[in-house]
């Protein structure tokens, strides 16, 4: 029987929430979220790399389950409309940051967390106005909108913001800007004033610590809010030195937001894992994935002190259509291997949990149900006593 797409994805829809998220009243509840999203991070990408290194530090996330990934307008995901459902909770359409397909803002993570008092960060390696951390601080129409994603960052109250996209930030005077405005961003992010969203809060007073090299980063002492813009676009690939490193960066933010004794959401981006598999370089991609992988030894490491943590490690679609032929475990190498295309692809991609909560990341599941869970992790914070 020959079901047309738009039928399908709405039979899907309907099983789907047949099966709500549910967290038993007793349930732990994490009061740490560490949230990485390896961009465009297959199954086949994860293989290749534990072949080459000899293991991961994902090996040590003992939960393991597998989500799908369709978009609502399209079988093939792109990473705002993938993002969305993991920051929301909700289905979008391709190219749609925060906004349900009619146009209406979705609230994010972030915001849900920003409500219980929780702090929150974004630590990626490509523009901090790009698709996937834009889902958790902004909404518009359109991934493209980065000069309206750059305001609402500068707008509202993220404690950590660290990345590439100085650009967005400048004003149009500046020879580095993107900007077609006088608008100085970076100016705004000390501003006392309402947030954009019109929510009728201020900011939260804290002075933000702003840096835009490796100097300035490593000079940073104790404290609360700190934004960091180190490229004047998305940061240059690992292999060409990126400097602070993904690793840098997660201490960093986990060495700011765990102050919060309320707790905290972050968000961490291996960007360039997508861009690898998009240019079909096997080499580009996997030492992407490999970088990323030490940020999640960062995480780790930090959990064994902070055991209330949960680490969840996933990704927003596959890209490249990846897969291994040959190579060799006792030599570590992949000798023969293949894309399929040079896009996104329908594929599930795995998710990897430890700490408290990661029992709810097992076997099969949508992505909506990933932000949904995270959600209610949020919620319920409020009644997490104080240590």
């Amino acid at each position: 029987m020959n079901i047309r797409w738009p039928v399908f994805r709405l039979i899907v829809c309907l099983l789907l929430s047949a099966f709500p998220v549910l967290l038993s009243a007793n349930a732990e509840m994490p009061r740490n979220i560490i949230f990485f999203i390896g961009d465009g991070m297959g199954l086949s990408q994860i293989s290749a790399a534990r072949i080459i290194n000899g293991h991961l530090n994902l090996d040590q996330l003992p939960l393991t389950g597998i989500q799908t990934t369709y978009s609502n307008n399209e079988l093939v995901t792109d990473s705002a409309a993938a993002g969305t459902a993991l920051s929301t909770g909700y289905k979008t359409d391709n190219g749609v940051i925060a906004l349900s397909p009619d146009g209406r803002p979705l609230k994010t993570l972030f915001e849900y967390a920003k409500e219980k008092n929780m702090s929150t960060g974004l630590v990626v390696t490509c523009s901090v106005t790009h698709a996937t951390p834009a889902v958790f601080v902004a909404h518009t129409d359109s991934r493209k909108n980065q000069l309206t994603i750059a305001r609402q960052i500068a707008e509202g109250d993220t404690d950590v913001i660290l990345g590439g996209g100085l650009g967005y930030f400048l004003p149009h005077s500046n020879p580095n800007s993107y900007r077609y405005d006088e608008l100085d961003l970076i100016s705004f992010f000390n501003k006392q004033e309402l947030n954009q969203k019109g929510a009728g809060q201020k900011k939260s007073g804290q002075k933000t610590t702003v840096v835009f090299n490796l100097q300035q980063f490593n000079n940073v002492g104790e404290v609360k809010r700190l934004v960091g813009l180190f490229a004047r676009k998305h940061l240059p690939k690992v292999s060409q030195n990126r400097q602070p490193s993904l690793a840098d960066m997660t201490r960093k933010a986990l060495q700011i937001l765990s102050g919060n004794p309320q707790g905290f959401v972050l968000m961490v981006e291996g960007s360039q894992i997508d861009w690898g598999g998009h240019q079909n370089d096997q080499a580009y991609m996997l030492s992407e994935l490999v970088d990323f992988d030490k940020a999640i030894a960062v995480a780790l490491e930090f959990s064994k002190t902070h055991p209330d943590t949960l680490i969840l490690v996933t990704a927003d679609h596959e890209t490249g259509g990846y897969a291994i032929h040959n190579g060799s475990i006792k030599e570590q190498k992949v000798t023969d291997s293949a894309f399929t295309t040079r896009h996104h692809t329908a594929t599930m991609v795995p998710v990897f949990a430890t700490g408290t909560g990661s029992e709810a990341f097992s076997g099969i599941m949508d992505n909506t149900d990933i932000g949904k869970t995270l959600i209610e992790f949020v919620n319920r914070a409020s009644a997490i006593p104080e240590k």
